[in-house]
């Protein structure tokens, strides 16, 4: 019997993709929030399920709890953290501008000898480059003042971005909460795999989002609190030092280094270099090596064993994909491509899974 409507399944799946593709592109520039809150509530939803049981609460009050959780504990240090750069950065060039308009023809052309003076140039090369920038001293001033601008402009341009990124990430984090069961079941109900498929996937996201956020965002948290400790003992701003810290330990290799190392250098211009010495050994032993380094290899085991039965060998065990898979992330999403990076590249290789899973009587491993 011929169908009354022949291509209406063709015709279907074409304004299905139209859907999805619209979507994406409306929603192009929430993506980021989106995938953090996915992250955070991923994460913490047993916490989120423990307190939906306790008397007198409800899903309601529990999503608002746990969205205040994490406004607390993960984007208001952030936020602290962006608006103090803010505030120093613009005082520095302020200062800088300052100094600049101060300063007459004498005493420019006295600071270049006596920084010349204190290089090693030969005196024919010394009077060479005094008169270069004697020469190009207003277009110095100019280009000070612009970069000035420029950085205080990004400055508020990036916090201005945050505050719309943490607005969004919190309003979404309260709905993932609150209805996250009746999301996991439309979407297993809309997909074409298998039910089974379908759960093996949910679980192995699960499991990257714990591992991501205890030893990655935990970490980072340990070691910002340890810095910030060392940092309290030595008399700097503690807060901002260990936040700083924390925020960029997501950096591989070099990330600690970022803090620590003007740290140190600080010290020994202000001529105190067994404090630089502690500081540096504090912080690439003590800090770079057991807790970067051991802590985190022990949580990541740790995690691994407790949720190798349901999700199989881990992604994150492929140390080379996880540490391009970082950079690759910094370049597309920024500071939240730390998290990212790792995070796209782990689900790549899930559904890689998922298809050997599916296919693996026909597959030839000989």
């Amino acid at each position: 019997m011929q169908q009354k409507h022949p291509y209406e399944e063709s015709f279907l799946l074409t304004l299905l993709l139209i859907a999805l593709v619209s979507l994406i592109w409306l929603f192009n520039q929430f993506i980021p929030a989106f995938l953090f809150a996915l992250l955070l509530a991923t994460s913490s939803y047993s916490l989120f399920q423990k307190l939906c049981v306790q008397p007198r609460m409800n899903a309601n009050r529990a999503a608002m709890l746990m969205t205040t959780a994490a406004l607390l504990l993960v984007f208001l240090p952030i936020s602290y953290l962006l608006a103090e750069s803010g505030r120093m950065g613009t005082e520095v060039f302020s200062q800088l501008q300052n100094w600049l308009g101060q300063q007459s023809p004498a005493s420019i052309r006295e600071l270049e000898q006596r920084l010349l003076a204190s290089t090693p140039l030969p005196e024919n090369l010394q009077h060479s480059v005094a008169q270069t920038i004697e020469h190009q001293l207003p277009t110095i001033v100019e280009k000070t003042k612009a970069l000035s601008l420029w950085v205080a402009s990004n400055l508020f341009s990036g916090i201005t971005s945050f505050i719309g990124f943490m607005g969004i990430a919190l309003f979404s984090l309260f709905f993932f909460y609150r209805d996250g069961q009746s999301f996991i079941k439309r979407l297993v109900n809309l997909s074409p795999l298998s039910n089974n498929l379908d759960h093996f996937i949910l679980r192995r996201f699960a499991t990257l989002s714990n591992v991501l956020t205890v030893s990655v965002l935990g970490v980072a948290m340990i070691q910002g609190l340890a810095f910030s400790l060392l940092m309290l003992v030595l008399g700097l701003p503690w807060l901002f030092l260990g936040l700083a810290f924390a925020i960029t330990s997501f950096i591989p290799v070099i990330g600690g280094f970022l803090v620590w190392g003007p740290v140190a250098l600080y010290f020994l211009i202000e001529g105190s270099p067994w404090l630089a010495i502690v500081t540096a050994l504090y912080s690439a032993l003590f800090i770079g090596v057991v807790i970067d380094n051991l802590l985190r290899t022990l949580i990541i085991q740790h995690l691994s064993q407790q949720y190798r039965q349901d999700a199989g060998r881990n992604a994150l065990d492929h140390t080379w994909l996880t540490l391009l898979s970082t950079f690759a992330g910094l370049l597309h999403f920024g500071m939240m491509g730390l998290v990212f990076g790792p995070m796209l590249a782990a689900m790549a290789i899930t559904i890689f899974d998922v298809y050997e899973h599916k296919h693996r009587h026909q597959l030839d491993y000989s």
